[in-house]
């Protein structure tokens, strides 16, 4: 089975207009996305996909050449700040 990204269990989101601030509460933090990335972010928190799931679905939505790479490099960083994990 493939891993399933989900949102992080310490963070809170609060979408305003065309920005999507989030709280990351362990580390105090506060990260903000924009559009494309608040898509992701939702389709994360409404599906908890695999990361080749996300790509494809993204794939659906935007003609983009460098969808993967764009999605995997934005992927990786949400982890890295720890606002998304991976089960």
């Amino acid at each position: 089975m493939k891993n399933k990204l989900s949102i992080s269990k310490d963070c809170v989101a609060e979408r305003l207009d065309d920005e999507l601030i989030i709280l990351n509460l362990s580390t105090g933090m506060y990260h903000n996305l924009n559009l494309v990335g608040i898509i992701i972010w939702e389709e994360i928190q409404r599906t908890n996909p695999s990361i080749e799931i996300l790509i494809e679905q993204l794939q659906q939505r935007f003609d983009s050449a460098s969808i993967e790479s764009d999605v995997q490099e934005f992927v990786n960083d949400l982890l890295m700040r720890k606002l998304i994990t991976k089960e």
